[in-house]
């Protein structure tokens, strides 16, 4: 067989094309490593042999496609029309950023962080007199590493550095996911093709990272990066893996071990040379100012998440359930902070460490997406995700549309088409949903608590499931098919 005869060379090469290489699955899809076979247009029997009549379900879905792209071009309206400014997710990290280049303390100096705030003509803000206040309200939680990273755009006003962040994060993300649509059946007509463009442009954790100017969005971005360029471009990936470890490390980790999972060995080495000289270069310009930053980067982040406190999974506040890790879910079974942090991660090593060796053994070429997609899932159960790390499911998205044919990608689109609406945060930021909500005092009962305020952890687990059961398939059946030779 030609498999067998590849070189050793060869074969290591196809382990480690991710999203490169003409595989796809499917009656209707590409064959194996072949051509697309090419209508001839002029020659109307052929047409009709090939193409028949216009049947109600491809109107359908084409009314369907409009109405999905509508919907997420008028969402990115909206996010523009209703930034949070001047506070927001890049605020903190802005003010920091300009006393890291200044040399001084990015995380204690207060004298230094409210002289610098007090250039941007905005000391008022959210109902707080200095940034001490907002500092409560937005705690400064990203490491040392991400700071010279952002220290370009400490280089500018702070409205200029969120239009030019929002500008070119969003744009790196349309940019992506064409990569990613372009791996896609052909031609760019593809009804899979346009559906994973539009169903990913219209993720409300998408427009919720957009609408806090959080960086979130460049992270995934950079993320599509790294899985898309694995292989032919190795630096590149490595790097863009690198920086996005470096800016939210509880995001990349996953990310970060998967081409160590697939034994791309010159991705690993780019990762481990770009992560090395950023955290140097960052502990190397501190060092030189004297400053003694990982005490005050520790304390800064149990400012962050403190006991009970806004971002904590058992907050009294309803806001707790735009947490979508394993914990908010868990908390409502064992109402102990402790033995939801426990259960979570218990359940966690349970599907993560069989994934990695599935994924270590059973992910090729063919099925890249699915380990991507697996990862993409599991990174969101373990520790603090916001709503807007949930964008990261546009691998799932793409293994979904990749895999139409399959009954479980189709249950992988219908379960997350409640991610399309951000269903949980109206419950509290539209006034007539809280009002409904507080007169039938639902918040007071378990069903609500534990099934539909954290409905997106549900989605999370159930897509996990699938994947995994995905993943077990690809592995069993190439060893039942050697067991029959």
């Amino acid at each position: 067989m030609e498999f067998e005869t590849r070189s050793t060379v060869e074969n290591e090469a196809q382990r480690c094309d991710s999203f490169e290489t003409g595989y796809w699955h499917g009656k209707d899809d590409l064959v194996e490593n072949g051509p697309v076979p090419k209508i001839n247009w002029k020659d109307k029997a052929s047409v009709s042999r090939r193409v028949g009549p216009v049947s109600a379900y491809h109107v359908l879905s084409i009314v369907g496609l409009v109405l999905l792209f509508a919907f997420a071009m008028s969402r990115f309206a909206y996010d523009a029309g209703r930034l949070f400014y001047p506070v927001n997710d890049l605020t903190p990290i802005w003010v920091s950023a300009k006393a890291f280049v200044a040399g001084r303390n990015p995380y204690s100096d207060y004298g230094e962080l409210e002289r610098i705030w007090a250039t941007t003509g905005a000391p008022s803000a959210e109902g707080c007199l200095d940034y001490n206040c907002i500092l409560q309200k937005y705690p400064m939680g990203y490491p040392p590493t991400a700071l010279p990273l952002i220290a370009l755009f400490a280089l500018v006003s702070l409205s200029a550095a969120v239009y030019d962040y929002l500008l070119g994060s969003v744009a790196l993300f349309a940019i992506t996911v064409l990569m990613l649509a372009r791996r896609l059946p052909p031609p760019w007509s593809s009804l899979r093709r346009l559906y994973f463009i539009a169903f990913t442009l219209a993720l409300a954790p998408l427009h919720a990272g957009i609408h806090h100017s959080n960086l979130s969005t460049f992270v995934v971005a950079l993320l599509c990066l790294g899985v898309t360029f694995m292989e032919k471009r190795p630096y590149v990936s490595g790097t863009a893996l690198a920086i996005s470890l470096c800016l939210k490390p509880q995001v990349a980790f996953l990310f970060f071990a998967y081409p160590w999972l697939r034994r791309c060995w010159r991705t690993v080495a780019f990762e481990l040379i770009a992560v090395l000289t950023i955290s140097a270069g960052s502990l190397f310009w501190l060092g030189v100012h004297h400053v003694e930053v990982i005490h005050a980067y520790l304390a800064s982040l149990a400012e962050f998440m403190p006991p009970g406190g806004h971002n904590s999974f058992y907050s009294p506040s309803p806001t707790r359930y735009s947490l979508i890790n394993l914990q908010v879910l868990t908390y409502q079974f064992t109402r102990s902070p402790v033995m939801a942090n426990l259960l979570s991660w218990t359940l966690f090593l349970a599907l993560a460490v069989p994934s990695a060796f599935l994924v270590r053994s059973g992910v090729s070429a063919k099925n890249d997406g699915l380990g991507i997609a697996i990862v993409s899932v599991l990174t969101l159960l373990p520790v603090y995700q916001q709503i807007y790390t949930g964008a990261i499911l546009l691998f799932v998205v793409y293994w979904a549309f990749q895999n139409w044919p399959r009954a479980t990608a189709k249950a992988a689109i219908v379960l997350m088409l409640p991610l399309l609406f951000p269903l949980t945060a109206m419950t509290w930021q539209s006034a007539s949903l809280a009002e409904f909500v507080e007169r039938h005092h639902l918040s007071s009962y378990f069903l609500w608590n534990a099934f539909v305020m954290p409905h997106v952890v549900w989605i999370e687990l159930f897509l996990v499931a699938i994947l995994f059961t995905e993943l077990y398939g690809s592995v069993a059946k190439p060893r039942t098919l050697f067991l029959e030779r």
